[in-house]
């Protein structure tokens, strides 16, 4: 037989745990269907299909505070083929583009050393692909050519800013949260940076808008016309700095332009969200929350309905749709009519168990079809929820004034088949037809149908506990066991628990719940197989109780290996097995 040698190049595969508090923010959901999330210094790139960690990133020295996917509207063919492109900033100022297909880097930035605050590629342009806009610690917004690291223009503005959004009707108009309200910027362009400060307007808190004030009196005459409009703002935009007794927008979490109305902004607050006509300068819709609701944490506007996925603090996603109810009061008054903006919620998923260590910190779904989500929580997991919708009516209630959803009678031009009841889940706007006015009954020759909406969990992934770790490779490969070899690691954990893992695909192969007190090491039987020894904590002679459990793996099957023995005896060191 003649010997030869295969070269095959391996990627790292890293096993992540629990995130840290900077990487809060850092998850966004690209066009091409991955997740990119940081945990520490690493981004994980995950593909939602598979719930599987298919690439981690490493070369960031601090934590990474921001990931941005590059978008693929762009001309590119077998020559000059697409490649995924990220953008990642961390807390140490510095910016890496990334090559995520061979996990190099493409480009590395450094203009200050704070944390990133926000980071976007403008794809709405047809100038470059690779022009990156990022918002420097604490008040710089400079825009990066993200293949060469070459800075084309760099602009300063009197307050800290936070964040900022585009308004997707014109990219033109952009606006900034800063630390005491939000700056209008009109002029924006990749060319030059914008020549004015912006308008900057100030906007009181929803707590202290004549909405939270006390109720009219009862004698007084019932607002008509200019005054009834008037009363349903709940904030009002100015130009003129509030006064001291008035909250500032100082707790505000968010702000967003809404891609699915033009000249409408929706700002989050712990308790509310705020949809703000940017025409009118006032609120025309409110989302609250009463005193025994959970808060908000995030919210994300859907451009396909006029729909807001909102993430709580108990980790549940809710889903509202908007129901207008202008008709109505246009039929009563068609001079003096405002239209009000009511979010109704429509469906919501299970939420989680907190605890100190366990949070919710952030949500992002899907930007093709709008109908998936991932909430990733402190402890490294990322759990996939996907909405579902089926055909049936809910239950009678009068009081609650919703209208109800139906299913679109057409998709993309062409109508449902004689056959088909209606059409798949194959996105949102497929899945819920325009929302008819509150009280509207279809035409009976319509062959919409009533459904509902529901969240169904449809991946997890899991992430590694809190060290220390007792970790055993099994058994190699050989010529015998080639055929049915899996490459198992198996780490024991502080807590008793033993993690099997598959490098293969990095994925969570068994849990096991086998000791009482910390791991101290894992010795290989078989392929399928292994022994464990945990110690306690050792007594005032320096005694431990000592566990010894042989472990199968296909039944999940424990045994004492010594007998139940709770003798106090000196802790185990180690442990051999022979092959032979």
């Amino acid at each position: 037989m003649i010997p030869y040698t295969v070269n095959i190049k391996l990627a790292a595969r890293t096993l992540t745990g629990t995130l840290n508090l900077q990487n809060k923010t850092t998850v966004d959901w690209g066009w091409q269907g991955l997740i990119a999330q940081g945990c520490h210094s690493s981004i994980l790139i995950i593909d939602p299909k598979t719930a599987q960690t298919i690439q981690v990133l490493e070369r960031h020295k601090a934590n990474v505070v921001k990931v941005k996917w590059s978008r693929e509207n762009y001309y590119h063919n077998l020559s000059s083929p697409y490649c995924l492109r990220l953008a990642s900033g961390d807390a140490s100022g510095k910016i890496i583009v990334w090559d995520v297909v061979s996990g190099t880097a493409h480009c590395e930035i450094q203009e200050h050393s704070k944390p990133i605050q926000d980071l976007e590629w403008l794809w709405n342009q047809d100038a470059s692909r690779d022009l990156l806009l990022a918002v420097h610690p604490p008040n710089y917004i400079v825009l990066w050519n993200g293949d060469t690291g070459t800075k084309l223009w760099k602009k300063s503005y009197a307050e800290n800013i936070l964040s900022f959004s585009f308004d997707p009707f014109d990219p033109s108009n952009m606006a900034l949260l800063t630390s005491e309200g939000i700056v209008f910027i009109t002029d924006f362009s990749h060319s030059k940076p914008p020549g004015s400060a912006g308008k900057k307007v100030y906007i009181a808190s929803p707590h202290a808008s004549p909405a939270h004030s006390k109720p009219a009196i009862a004698t007084a005459p019932a607002p008509t016309g200019a005054k009834k409009a008037l009363n349903k703002v709940k904030v009002l935009i100015t130009n003129e700095k509030p006064t001291a007794e008035a909250v500032t927008l100082n707790d505000c979490l968010q702000l967003s332009y809404l891609p699915s109305k033009r000249n409408h902004m929706l700002l989050l607050y712990p308790r509310e969200i705020l949809i703000l006509d940017l025409e009118l300068s006032q609120t025309v819709g409110v989302v609250a929350i009463d005193r025994s609701g959970v808060p908000f944490i995030q919210v994300i506007p859907c451009a396909q309905r006029d729909a807001l996925y909102c993430l709580h603090e108990n980790g549940c996603i809710t889903l509202r749709v908007c129901r207008s109810t202008a008709a109505a009061e246009e039929a009563a008054d068609p001079d003096q009519s405002v239209q009000e903006l009511v979010y109704d919620l429509r469906s919501q998923c299970d939420a989680i168990r907190v605890t100190k260590t366990v949070r919710p910190y952030r949500m992002v779904i899907c930007p093709i079809n709008e109908n998936s989500a991932a909430l990733m929580v402190s402890d490294g997991r990322v759990m996939l929820w996907e909405l579902k919708a089926h055909t049936g009516k809910a239950a009678a209630n009068p009081s609650s004034g919703l209208s109800p959803l139906y299913s679109p009678v057409s998709f993309c031009g062409a109508p449902l088949g004689p056959n088909q009841k209606r059409i798949q889940d194959l996105s949102l706007n497929s899945m819920i037809a325009q929302t008819l006015i509150a009280g509207e009954v279809p035409p009976p020759s319509s062959n919409q149908q009533e459904v509902q909406l529901k969240f169904l969990l449809t991946g997890l992934l899991s992430g590694l506990p809190l060290p220390p770790f007792a970790i055993r490779m099994c058994p190699p490969l050989t010529t015998k066991n080639i055929n049915h070899y899996q490459p198992l690691l198996a780490a024991g954990t502080s807590n008793g628990s033993i993690l099997v893992y598959n490098l293969t695909s990095g994925l969570l192969h068994k849990e096991l719940s086998v000791h009482s007190c910390e791991v101290r090491g894992i010795e290989w039987v078989s392929l399928t197989s292994f022994l464990s020894f945990a110690t306690s904590s050792p007594n005032n002679m320096g005694l431990v109780r000592n566990e010894l459990q042989h472990v199968d793996l296909p039944t999940g099957r424990c045994f004492a290996f010594r007998g139940e023995r709770g003798n106090d005896e000196p802790p185990i060191e180690m442990i051999k097995v022979s092959h032979l």
